[in-house]
């Protein structure tokens, strides 16, 4: 089974309508904006063929910045960190599909990404320790060293399923101001104008296992 971390924004989709993993799956940790990503990534899901889940666990409590309402962290490299949050996710995931026969799990870190759980440091790490436990899962980041608009022309993601993504930082419906909207916005419109430059460019192979 290759289950895929779906959160309904660009650069899951455009995986999801890549890779066709076996599962997606939507946490709703507790974040501010869990319900507008479950309704976008369980209509993607439907529209894709692809059967999708839901994991409810309210860390809520635990929560930094916008995500969880929260002044951000001084050890924040953007405002929406969320401490340790790619390593719930993933953890969860492994808990709740394991015993289904889960080998692999995917997530969309891509070149831009500036908290350190989405670089390649973290991704070696949490790709080992999910293998030396039972079920020996991998963990992949197939997009790591690609620009999100790479990411998206590489994929074939057709330009109608842009506008139903998702990926607000402080609503349920998009605020238009966060910096997940903002990043948003200015992807679709690059995409649009056919922008290009040489940060857009892939830079490695589109899957790319990413193991110790």
């Amino acid at each position: 089974m290759r289950l895929l971390l779906f959160s309904g924004g660009i650069d899951s989709t455009a995986l999801a309508y890549q890779e066709r993993p076996d599962v997606c799956l939507t946490v709703d940790y507790g974040q501010r904006p869990a319900a507008g990503e479950i309704r976008a990534a369980a209509a993607l899901s439907r529209h894709l063929g692809l059967r999708h889940e839901v994991a409810a666990v309210d860390f809520s409590s635990l929560g930094l910045g916008p995500l969880a309402g929260r002044p951000s962290a001084e050890l924040a490299r953007a405002p929406e960190w969320w401490p340790y949050r790619n390593q719930m996710l993933i953890t969860i995931a492994g808990m709740r599909f394991v015993a289904e026969g889960l080998k692999e799990i995917m997530f969309g870190a891509v070149a831009t990404d500036v908290h350190a759980d989405g670089k390649a440091p973290f991704i070696r790490s949490i790709d080992r320790l999910m293998r030396v436990q039972e079920g020996g899962v991998r963990v992949m980041a197939p997009a790591r060293r690609m620009h999100p608009l790479a990411l998206v022309r590489a994929s074939g993601l057709p330009r109608n399923l842009l506008g139903a993504t998702f990926s607000c930082h402080v609503l349920d419906t998009p605020c238009g101001t966060c910096r997940g909207c903002e990043k948003h916005a200015d992807l679709i419109a690059r995409l649009d104008s056919g922008h290009d430059d040489d940060r857009n460019r892939p830079r490695g192979k589109a899957k790319l296992a990413l193991s110790g």
